[in-house]
């Protein structure tokens, strides 16, 4: 065979391997990235209008200068302040932020409990912008859980797993409304189960994950890549980044049961 026809076979040869010589296959690794790709993008569309923000308006009352009346009764100071302006109590309104997640078509919306606490008023805005005055169902101080009910037609409920499943090293994903950026998607594994010892109440079973979980993801979904509920967003440690915990589904599920009726 000549020098030219044997690079002529040899390019043919090349040609064929890159466009599909039969019975070869694709690397594995391109067509795993693709689908996984696709599975995140899946997720997103399912759950992103089964996640809320929630808007905890709270009124606190305090003494401006936090001088008691007879503070210097009986001391030489007496006299001069007797007639000093302290001023009457001010009321101050304070609005904390976190997420929840809709659980059926009756209204009801799983969240922390730290979320909702001391409120006198919850407002809820939904994923496609409408804004909806919350009434609180339950609470439960312990598990950091609670149910909060709107009323609304056109919910969209999100599917809740079985956390009893759930493996370490499994993907987990967070959405939620971190420093009030709704609709925020992260991504991370998880990377620990019953966790306890934090030094959060008495409770002690959470999910740990690196998926990226800030202020405001508090009370929004942990979902497996099915885009079934796994846990409740809960709390981050202060000692370093990329660590969050989350409350399993079906210790929720359990709490939060009688409520239902």
């Amino acid at each position: 065979m000549s020098g030219y026809l044997k690079i002529y076979f040899l390019a043919l040869i090349s040609l064929a391997l890159l466009l599909g010589w039969p019975g070869t296959q694709p690397p594995a690794y391109g067509v795993s990235a693709v689908g996984l790709q696709e599975d995140f993008i899946r997720v997103a569309s399912q759950v992103m209008p089964s996640v809320v923000s929630l808007k905890a308006v709270r009124v606190v009352t305090y003494q401006p200068f936090g001088i008691p009346d007879d503070f210097f009764r009986g001391t030489p100071f007496e006299g001069a302040f007797r007639d000093f302006d302290r001023g009457g109590p001010v009321r101050q309104r304070q609005v904390g932020q976190g997420s929840g997640i809709v659980i059926n078509a009756r209204g009801y919306i799983l969240t922390n409990y730290h979320v909702v606490a001391g409120s006198q008023q919850l407002q809820v805005r939904l994923h496609d912008g409408r804004q909806l005055t919350g009434k609180l169902i339950g609470s439960n101080a312990k598990f950091d859980l609670a149910l909060v009910q709107v009323r609304s037609g056109g919910l969209k409920p999100a599917v809740l797993g079985d956390s009893s499943k759930i493996r370490v090293g499994q993907w987990a994903i967070a959405i939620g409304s971190p420093f009030g950026l709704e609709k925020t998607m992260t991504v991370g594994i998880v990377s620990a189960t019953g966790r306890s010892g934090l030094g959060q109440g008495t409770y002690g079973d959470f999910i740990q994950t690196d998926a990226s979980i800030n202020p405001g993801n508090s009370g929004g979904p942990l979902l497996d890549i099915n885009g079934q509920v796994i846990g409740i967003n809960s709390m981050i440690t202060s000692r370093g980044q990329g660590i969050g915990f989350a409350i399993p589904i079906n210790t929720a599920k359990k709490l939060i049961s009688p409520w239902l009726r």
